[in-house]
């Protein structure tokens, strides 16, 4: 077992976790980003705040489970033990038992995997999203074309 931290460059004091350590610093290659989540086994977020993290949905796209906490955005990238798993927010005991959860078993690690992948396509691909912003934008347009002149 290894964790990679990526985006942040090695600390200064590195503490004893109990197995390797990498750390990755800022990655703009977006085939290498596309490596490393393909390689992972998991994408942890345990963010405390967050709207829409790239990284979870960069991970989903991949095929790579998430963890994260039940805040923000997350409960929209990441489907309760259907594509991964939402912790109790700051619970990080809940956490630790969601990475063990998505890792114990062999079958259901593929299958949440699996449909990480589906579901970063049906919600997040290009054409879908294309689709919602102009839904949004045509719907601005009626409303303003529903309203009034102002009157000079």
């Amino acid at each position: 077992m290894q964790l990679v931290v990526f985006g942040e460059a090695q600390p200064r004091k590195k503490e004893d976790l109990g197995f390797p350590v990498k750390y990755t610093g800022h990655i703009t290659d977006e085939n290498y980003f596309c490596q490393f989540y393909s390689a992972a086994d998991v994408m942890i977020v345990p963010s405390q705040q967050d709207n829409l993290p790239n990284t979870a949905i960069e991970a989903i796209a991949c095929g790579t489970s998430v963890v994260a906490f039940n805040v923000g955005g997350l409960r929209d990238i990441v489907a309760y033990e259907k594509n991964g798993y939402l912790a109790q927010a700051f619970d990080s005991q809940d956490l630790a038992r969601g990475i063990q959860w998505v890792l114990e078993d062999v079958q259901r690690h593929a299958q949440l995997c699996a449909q990480a992948r589906a579901d970063a396509v049906r919600k997040f691909a290009y054409p879908v999203v294309t689709k919602q912003y102009l839904a949004v934008y045509e719907e601005v347009l009626e409303r303003h074309r529903q309203q009034p002149s102002p009157v000079r």
